[in-house]
């Protein structure tokens, strides 16, 4: 995909539609307008208890060929990357009998995870979270799950993703996926998205650990940015944790025929994992709260003590300043008249005045810096 075509979200912004999608007031239910010359990549998982096939397609019209000649024996994943155009989307909704308000959601990339039912087909939103591996960035996209007699179609913008091992679990006939029916796909998928937000706490954990100790080391090698910055980053990934755990609910509460019942022991575990999840997340909310509250309560702490240092050498130079600025005066020794003038100051021309003066200030400095050691103040 083109760079400009790809559209992720990251923590610092609300998450973006895909690409060249465009919302229109007042417009129909089920209206969606995709200004996107991108053609999405296409793959196929078409398997059985014994075997998996995989295939990749460069357009909508060699999978139609493809789904024409296919026996009803083997069950079928279309997973796709991109979001494609408007054309795209009528040929795949018409083909496979897709509901215009899901296709409208599938294709708006911001929707909140949540499941719809319609006569022949769910409809599952999931918000899948991971950490890019070339700059650390949280990313948030949306996956879409149309689950249909036989066929599961998910709609995601990226192949950058967490659905991998259940990917090689397909090929590898590892466990009891290629038996099962097609919502124990849609729930492995599920679950896999859930269980990659747990790397995703262990990650800001240590990173926590790590503002932590820079703390107490040395407040200044911390940035108030790089504590705020991870705050959104909980914050992004307990939002999306709180809204899988709620369809996940809405899931395990609902009745149709294509809900396998025996998913829902599997189910009710992944709703285990997302509490879990939202536990941890909890706990690291706090923390980076009082990390916060410690970074501020540091450096408050250290401004203090520079006024204090401050405040305890203009007190010892207070006294010496008032005593220059008296003898800076320069008042005469004599009148007008050539008369003494004894009271003018006579120290002043003491042959010994410079050095006394000299004695009394540096007695003061000393005294003063005794007396605020008494105090324990220096």
């Amino acid at each position: 995909m083109k760079a400009q075509d790809r559209r992720i979200c990251e923590v610092d912004i609300i998450p973006e539609t895909f690409a060249g999608y465009k919302r229109v007031q007042g417009a129909y239910p089920g209206y969606y307008d995709i200004e996107s010359t991108t053609i999405p990549e296409i793959r196929v998982f078409s398997y059985n208890a014994e075997v998996c096939f995989e295939h990749k397609f460069n357009g909508l019209a060699e999978l139609f060929a493809y789904f024409d000649k296919q026996p009803d024996t083997l069950k079928h994943w279309i997973d796709t990357e991109g979001i494609g155009n408007t054309a795209f989307f009528d040929s795949l909704k018409n083909y496979f009998r897709l509901h215009n308000l899901a296709v409208e959601d599938a294709v708006s990339g911001d929707q909140r995870p949540k499941v719809e039912t319609y006569d022949n087909q769910i409809f599952i939103i999931s918000r899948m979270l991971y950490y890019l591996q070339e700059n650390n960035k949280l990313i948030n996209e949306q996956v879409a799950f149309f689950v249909l007699p036989n066929i599961l179609i998910t709609i995601q913008d990226e192949y950058e993703d967490c659905l991998e091992p259940v990917r090689e679990r397909l090929r590898k006939g590892k466990g009891i996926m290629r038996a099962s029916s097609i919502f124990y796909l849609t729930y492995a998928l599920i679950d896999a998205i859930v269980d990659n937000y747990f790397p995703m706490a262990e990650n800001i954990a240590q990173r926590l650990n790590e503002l932590e100790d820079k703390i107490v080391s040395n407040v200044n090698n911390v940035s108030v940015h790089e504590i705020l910055h991870i705050k959104r980053e909980i914050l992004q990934i307990r939002k999306a944790a709180l809204a899988e755990r709620d369809k996940i609910n809405e899931l395990l509460r609902c009745e149709h025929p294509l809900k396998d019942e025996k998913v829902e022991v599997y189910l009710r575990d992944t709703y285990d994992h997302c509490l879990q999840i939202l536990e941890v997340l909890e706990d690291e909310k706090e923390i980076a709260y009082s990390i916060a509250e410690a970074y501020n309560a540091t450096l408050t702490h250290k401004t203090n003590e520079v006024m204090k240092l401050l405040t305890i050498i203009s007190a010892i130079f207070i006294p010496l300043t008032f005593i220059v600025g008296v003898y800076g005066m320069n008042f005469a020794p004599e009148g007008l008249n050539k008369e003494a003038l004894p009271l003018n100051m006579p120290e002043l021309y003491h042959p010994y005045g410079y050095i006394g003066v000299w004695i009394v200030m540096l007695s003061i400095a000393v005294g003063a810096v005794i007396f605020f050691k008494r105090k324990k103040w220096l």
